[in-house]
């Protein structure tokens, strides 16, 4: 009896142990660009415990989300953590193919860092999700980690306008034009499952805009995890182009990385994608955006048809004495309500004030980090946002 005590007891140590190791790695990812915030539940842990095993987590508190060697990831860990070069090396290459840091290969040469659970890690569990890690990371997202990801400094997602919603008038910007993005990039293109699709899927609430599962689109270092990893496939410029056909088709907003070249690109829906319910959670989704255009209704051309409504997967419409309403407030400037208006009572225009990303992912995530608020700053900026003043 005495040893199942002490066996049981052990054991209880060794979890807290493990446990705190979780803390500290919740702590260290809480001062990246776009932190990890702390919930009473503890929530946020086990979606850690999920990604990372414990030694993986000890090496993970030694990187930053600057990339940097395996050299140097193991000078500045190998001694505390009593580790070779060898495990160091073992657990950078099994936290890669797990998707809970982010690998590049560069000239031969290898480098790593700490990626946001959103967008990041979570993306890259597209091959391993259970409904258990999604129902926590609904748990989680709505509302903690959805006010770190929409008060950061700039967006980490752009929306940009569908093609056919685009006239020669608007003398469009190439970082605001998808077909552009695809056509100049020199970089391999991957196409992957869409995970917020097959979360909801795999929880008996499939997509009502379509059945299709293969959705999102990388490039570059990006798109060579996907495919390294197995997470996605190489496909063709001409097959990217009959993807955007498809996508604008069945109403899917384009939300590029927010880089001039883009390492990645999603196709969101309202019913699936979890950065637009959180957008649509606030009275004026449009000031979290970062958008160059917007909507304008003739209201007295409208004819009532209602297709725009079917269109917006911001609810920014509704119709109103047989005539459409537009929420400027709710309006994000992807354009879909324009393409299926027949009457022409919609079109898209461009902001005075243009809204320019930066050049890379690098870069980015330098604005967002030298922009982060404090947790005071985030949630005052949330209570702004949802009493639908300016955040």
């Amino acid at each position: 009896m005495k040893h199942v005590a002490l066996s049981l007891k052990n054991k209880v140590v060794k979890a807290r142990h493990y446990d705190k190791t979780y803390k500290k790695l919740r702590k260290h990812l809480d001062t990246m660009p776009v932190g990890l915030p702390a919930t009473l539940s503890g929530v946020e842990r086990r979606i850690l415990k999920a990604m990372f095993s414990v030694d993986e987590a000890r090496l993970a508190l030694y990187m930053d989300w600057r990339f940097e060697t395996a050299e140097t990831i193991f000078n500045k860990a190998g001694g505390p953590l009593s580790m070779t070069r060898e495990e160091v090396d073992n657990l950078l290459s099994a936290m890669d193919k797990q998707g809970s840091i982010y690998a590049k290969n560069g000239d031969g040469v290898w480098k790593y860092a700490l990626h946001p659970l959103v967008i990041g890690m979570f993306e890259f569990q597209v091959t391993t999700l259970t409904p258990a890690l999604w129902l926590d990371m609904r748990k989680y997202f709505v509302p903690t980690l959805s006010i770190e990801y929409l008060t950061s400094a700039i967006p980490q997602l752009r929306v940009i306008p569908v093609e056919k919603s685009i006239t020669t008038e608007h003398a469009i910007a190439s970082y605001d034009e998808i077909r552009h993005i695809i056509e100049h990039t020199d970089k391999d293109i991957c196409i992957a499952e869409c995970i917020c699709r097959k979360a909801h899927r795999m929880t008996g609430e499939p997509c009502k805009a379509t059945d299709r599962k293969e959705f999102c689109l990388g490039f570059g270092d990006f798109g060579a995890a996907y495919t390294r990893n197995g997470w996605g496939r190489s496909i063709t410029k001409e097959e990217a182009f009959k993807h955007l056909d498809l996508c604008e088709k069945e109403g899917c907003v384009i939300q590029p990385f927010n880089e001039k070249n883009p390492d990645g690109i999603c196709f969101c829906c309202g019913c699936c994608c979890g950065v637009i319910e959180a957008l649509s959670s606030f009275p004026r989704p449009a000031d979290f955006v970062a958008s160059n255009f917007y909507a304008a209704l003739d209201e007295e051309s409208c004819n009532g048809c209602g297709k725009c409504l079917k269109r917006c997967q911001m609810n920014a419409i509704e119709l109103k004495d047989k005539k459409a309403v537009l929420n400027l407030g709710k309006c994000i400037g992807c354009g879909l309500c324009v393409t299926t208006c027949k009457t022409g009572s919609l079109k898209l225009v461009k902001k005075d004030t243009e809204t320019v990303p930066p050049d890379t992912m690098e870069e980015k995530y330098e604005i967002i980090m030298d922009g982060k608020k404090g947790t005071v700053g985030k949630l005052m900026s949330a209570a702004k946002g949802a009493f639908g003043l300016k955040p």
